[in-house]
């Protein structure tokens, strides 16, 4: 069984797989406590390292990317 972040976003092409598996265990973290920082939702000092990275990857040469190139 999926859960409603997988299905809404694991079409998501990050260029990653692992990308597209963070976005997802984010928006599962962020949507349970939604008032939270991210220190508060996430579970541990990994999950809140790997979530800001997650966020750094705009700054990245692999560019996460909210807009679409034409």
């Amino acid at each position: 069984m999926t859960t409603w972040a997988a299905d809404e976003l694991g079409a998501a092409n990050l260029g990653d797989r692992r990308l597209t598996r963070r976005l997802i265990s984010l928006a599962e973290r962020f949507a349970a406590s939604p008032t939270a920082s991210i220190p508060g939702a996430c579970a541990d000092g990994a999950e809140v390292q790997g979530a800001y990275r997650f966020f750094e990857q705009a700054h990245d040469e692999r560019r996460v990317s909210t807009t679409t190139e034409i």
